[in-house]
């Protein structure tokens, strides 16, 4: 089965819509669209990217095609762009499956983590409060915090599987261990940064697309890692049972690791095989509508930097 994995929309709909008129014009046909989290925060466009995820789980009869057009509209340029947005968008009607990640649970009204938001996150979740329509909070509500596919062997969550409501930053491969990995494959996201973590028993290795900088690591584990680091961007999950996988993809509206294009990851659980990959879009019109929505100039700067 042909999955298509992305996380951390972060209300970046301009991030959104060009990642799914790729995934239909280069990995169709898909079997699943797995979103792990944070549909919105930071960005100007809560309503339009929980409208277009609610058409991708439920289709038109939960949602509208006039609302899915006017989404469309805004990010589009011009008539024949949106007609093939729209029709990227009906071609992945009902394929979609989500969960919820530490921006939608605090939007939707989890107090319990609002301290551990940075000021300009925390000003973000209240514009975004004030502006959800009703259908789109209680939609956030309604995410469950993991999702399991037993058959194949793999899971999606938006932090750690083991403690998906504390939203850790898995950094490194130090972030985690074999234990604390409950499937073969898991999913996830959160910070931003694309990358893939082998676990055995005996030692911990890495692959990772994006390098991340030597002095992020773990002491003890520096010389394993450092050797073992390539910068990849596809490879064959291994099938000897005693190894486990974390597989960060990043993020489609505020990558984080200096490349602004919107990140997705394709994984083929049948033949698994697993690919990162990168999407450019109109960070200009998605920053100006941060700006003009009058949210912190800082999460513009940082759509059109990548950081």
């Amino acid at each position: 089965m042909k999955n298509i994995i992305l996380s951390d929309i972060h209300s970046n709909a301009d991030a959104l819509l060009a990642v799914i008129k790729e995934i239909v014009e280069k990995e169709y046909p898909i079997s699943r669209l797995l979103i792990a989290g944070d549909i919105v925060g930071y960005g100007a466009s809560p309503n339009e990217c929980c409208n277009i995820v609610r058409f991708l789980i439920y289709g038109r009869k939960a949602v509208d095609l006039k609302k899915i057009r006017e989404s469309v509209i805004q990010s589009c340029l011009n008539p024949h762009q949106q007609h093939d947005q729209l029709n990227a968008l009906i071609a992945l009607e009902k394929k979609g499956l989500a969960i919820g990640g530490n921006h939608d649970r605090e939007t939707a009204g989890e107090s319990s983590l609002t301290g551990e938001m940075n000021p300009i996150a925390s000003a973000a979740v209240d514009w975004t409060k004030r502006v959800l329509t009703k259908e789109n909070l209680n939609f956030l509500k309604s995410l469950s915090l993991r999702m399991k596919f037993d058959k194949e062997q793999f899971e999606i969550v938006h932090s750690t599987p083991s403690c998906p409501r504390s939203y850790e930053y898995v950094r490194n491969a130090g972030a985690l261990n074999y234990t604390s990995l409950w499937s073969k494959v898991t999913f996830g996201g959160h910070t931003h940064r694309p990358s893939a973590y082998i676990y055995t028993r005996e030692i911990r290795t890495v692959n990772a697309s994006v390098l991340v900088p030597a002095d992020n690591y773990d002491m003890r584990l520096m010389r394993i890692e450092k050797e073992s680091t390539d910068r990849v961007e596809s490879f064959v999950i291994n099938t000897n049972k005693d190894w486990k996988y974390y597989i960060n993809v990043g993020s489609v509206g505020q990558p984080r690791d200096g490349n602004s294009h919107a990140c997705y990851v394709v994984y083929d659980s049948t033949a698994k095989h697993l690919s990162f990959k990168r999407v450019p879009y109109n960070t200009e019109a998605a920053s100006k509508k941060i700006l003009e929505a009058k949210l912190p100039r800082e999460l513009a700067e940082r759509i059109s930097k990548g950081v």
